[in-house]
């Protein structure tokens, strides 16, 4: 199902803002009550943030490219660090989580790694692929602008999976989140 709009906006104006990087380890920590009102002086209306993680769902008629381009500025220019911001629209976050291919199994993640270069989705996917074991239970595939990933529960960091996906040359263009917490995203927004 797909959302209606805000106020004032089409469905393509209702957007998903991932940030790549924050409140994870060492990296920067902001506050959500911060990202949200940075996010609204950049123009963006109907502003919510989910956990903690830098998942922010607004409303803006720019295109994505735009608006990422918008938020990194700004992100960076308030929370001083090298912001990274994937923006999808949010019907396109439903299709990448209605299109996922795997089963859910107990004691695993479902991640869907978001892309925003075709050529990183697959080079990503390819070197993700080619460490998995056959007939094991963590798998990897190439979608639409993302890689689907399921891994063993405590894995995630450590697989070849997992480090293979970890390419400095790739971080600009990619960011992941748990299939659950997409479905949070999606249930505000």
């Amino acid at each position: 199902m797909i959302a209606a709009a805000g106020p004032g906006g089409s469905s393509a104006d209702r957007k998903v803002a991932l940030l790549r990087g924050i409140n994870v380890g060492r990296s920067a920590r902001i506050a959500m009550a911060d990202l949200r009102a940075c996010t609204e002086e950049s123009g963006c209306t109907e502003v919510r943030t989910v956990l903690a993680a830098g998942n922010v769902v607004l409303t803006d008629p720019r295109t994505e490219d735009e608006l990422r381009a918008v938020l990194e500025a700004a992100y960076a220019d308030r929370f001083g660090y090298d912001a990274v911001v994937q923006v999808l629209t949010r019907d396109a976050v439903e299709e990448a989580v209605a299109a996922y291919p795997f089963e859910s199994l107990d004691e695993h993640h479902d991640y869907v790694v978001f892309s925003d270069d075709p050529a990183v989705t697959r080079a990503v996917a390819e070197a993700m692929g080619a460490t998995i074991e056959p007939g094991g239970t963590e798998v990897v595939t190439a979608g639409s602008g993302c890689v689907y990933w399921r891994v063993p529960k405590g894995e995630t960091l450590n697989s070849a999976a997992g480090k293979a996906s970890g390419n400095r040359a790739h971080d600009r263009h990619l960011t992941s989140r748990n299939l659950r917490t997409l479905h949070k995203i999606l249930a505000v927004g």
